[in-house]
């Protein structure tokens, strides 16, 4: 779908509440070795996912089998200084 003429951004917010066929699909797009100009984010609550969420799996086996590269960003609260 995405080539670079038209690069697709797809970003998901709460990835916390994910099904494991929704982290499949993401899977799967993640590593079509066809599309080059695909990005995907994700946004997630870490306080809501422990090592036995369907995430953490999924993010464990993204980063071992290094099908994708994966940047982890964590944001902290914010002030209104």
């Amino acid at each position: 779908i995405a080539n670079t003429s038209h690069p697709i951004v797809l970003f998901l917010d709460n990835l916390q509440w994910a099904d494991v066929a929704s982290l499949d699909l993401i899977h799967a797009l993640c590593n079509d070795t066809d599309s080059k100009s695909f990005l995907f984010i994700g946004c997630y609550r870490d306080n809501e996912v422990d090592e036995r969420h369907p995430l953490s799996k999924f993010l464990d086996q993204m980063e071992k089998k290094k099908s994708a590269t994966i940047t982890k960003i964590a944001a902290t609260k914010m002030s209104k200084e």
